[in-house]
Order: C-alpha cells, then structure tokens, then sequence
C-alpha cells in the first residue's frame, strides 16, 4: 500500500507537446486515485530535470521520482537521485523508450500507476560518461561514430512532428554525408579498431530492436558493441540486420563485456547518450558507485 504522507514528483518536460502533457496530468489522477500524492514540476530547459530531481531528494518528502519522458529524460531524473532510496518511475511519452521496454515498464497507464503505487522496485546500474560535454549518467547506451552523428544532426522539429522517423530521415542523409574514420577502443585496457561503436548498458536499441543478445542492466558490467566495416553498404547491412534481430551474428560486429572503455583516437569524434548529443571524444565510460532504484 502507497505511503498516504508520501510525495510523488512527477518531473515533465513541457516541450513534449500538448497531446503527451494531457497524458501526464491524466496519469497523475491515476496515481493519486491510487493513494499517491502527486504534483507536475515543469523543467525549463536542458538539464533542469536533474536539478528538480536533486532539489526532490534533498527534500527528504518523495517515495517516488516519476520522469515524464523519454530516455534523455530518465538519464537527467537519475542524475539528480543516483544512490538514493527514492524509486525512480518512468512514463514512457519519449521517442523511443528504450529503457521502459527493456524493464517492460507497462505502457498502459492505468496498469504503470498501479505498479507504482504498489512500491514494487528493482536495482538497476546505469553508466557514467565523461566527454567534451562533461560527465553524466545514461541508462541506456552512449553510442559513437556514425550512430551519434545521426542523434547530432537530427532535426528536434521533425522528430517532434514524427517521433522515430525523424531518425530514419537523419540517417539516409548521413549515409551519404558522414566521413567514417577507424576509431580505437581501449577495452578494460585490451585496444581493438571499428569503425562504429555502441557502449550500451542494455539489450535493446531504438525502441524494440535487439541490439544484444542480453543485458547488463542489474549488474556493474557494460557491453561494447564494435562495429569491424565503414561504408554505406555496411551501415544498411547492420540496419537491417538490427530490424531482422540478427546484428550480433553479423561476421564483422564484436559483442564484449566491460568494466570501463576509453576512445582518445580519433579526437573530435560524434558522441551521444540516451539519444542526446554529448559533445565529442575523447571519452571515457565507466560504471559509477551508486545504482538507480526503479520502478517494475
């Protein structure tokens, strides 16, 4: 039963249209017919979520941090309340969702208000970055070379238009624009070359395709997905092989377990995380000491 002296923060950020906002005060009567206390807290620019989620946890009054969004916006929420005993809930109304799939957060919202009231949790370790940006925390994946090229050049009023197709749009012009380099990675201190790399902390890429044939979510491990051939031939042979399920079989992608990974070369390379951009390499991603209590 839902502590009934418990504060909920639902933390939304009001770019996210008119449509999905009506969906967020509609799940707050839910949450509140369900016992919970619960308030909006509106972000007003890039990086506040983080704040209002530090400001809620110092607070000492929340059982519950429930971000409104998508991963970008999780990956700011669990900036603010890493290691602390407050649940982060997601309302998956982002792009993609790729972390509410992967936890299967249910995407019907009567039945995600219910199982948020319900107190119900797992532990959950989310990776840290640090890049030209600065550090911070993602929960999904932090992706390099062409794959963050696309997440750089995407157009926020297309993707705000289409959602996901938006990307599909960024792509095909990358396909032709982007000049891929041989990156090297320094994997638990062992170099290997790609031309393409994905440090992800889960299974899932873009919404339900598989990236990987398992997860690390519940454990201090990353996985390091390299990317062996450039090209436009081979980038359309890993897109669909990734819509087909079959990326890790692929002769040329390399699939490892980690603990830290570091690019310095090429500098100036495209980084992104959670689907926000990041600034550029050198880089180095790591596991950091305190883990994320979420909301299944």
């Amino acid at each position: 039963m839902p502590d009934p002296n418990a504060q909920v923060t639902v933390i939304l950020n009001p770019t996210a249209g008119r449509r999905r906002i009506g969906r967020v005060v509609r799940f707050v009567r839910r949450l509140q017919h369900a016992g919970m206390q619960a308030d909006i807290v509106p972000t007003l620019h890039k990086g506040h979520a983080t704040d209002l989620a530090r400001r809620a946890v110092a607070e000492r009054t929340c059982s519950h941090i429930i971000a409104a969004g998508g991963d970008g916006t999780v990956a700011e929420v669990a900036e603010g309340m890493a290691g602390s005993d407050i649940i982060l809930g997601i309302l998956p109304v982002g792009t993609a969702n790729v972390l509410a799939r992967e936890l299967r957060v249910p995407f019907d919202d009567d039945r995600n208000a219910r199982m948020i009231a319900s107190g119900a949790s797992t532990i959950v370790w989310p990776g840290r970055l640090r890049s030209s940006t600065g550090e911070c925390l993602f929960v999904q994946m932090v992706g390099i070379g062409f794959d963050a090229h696309v997440v750089h050049v995407v157009s926020a009023r297309l993707k705000k238009l289409v959602g996901r197709a938006a990307y599909v749009v960024a792509t095909m012009g990358a396909l032709w624009k982007y000049t891929f380099a041989p990156i090297t990675v320094s994997v638990d201190g062992v170099p290997y070359q790609a031309a393409s790399v994905i440090v992800s902390k889960g299974a899932l890429y873009a919404g339900k395709y598989v990236l990987t044939p398992r997860t690390q979510q519940t454990s201090r491990k990353l996985l390091v997905v390299l990317f062996g051939a450039a090209g436009i031939g081979s980038s359309i042979r890993y897109g669909l092989a990734l819509l087909r399920g079959t990326l890790s079989r692929q002769h040329d992608v390399r699939i490892l377990t980690a603990e830290t990974v570091e690019i310095r070369d090429p500098c100036h390379m495209p980084v992104q995380s959670d689907g926000d951009a990041r600034g550029h390499t050198p880089i180095r991603i790591d596991i950091p000491d305190r883990p994320l209590r979420i909301a299944v």
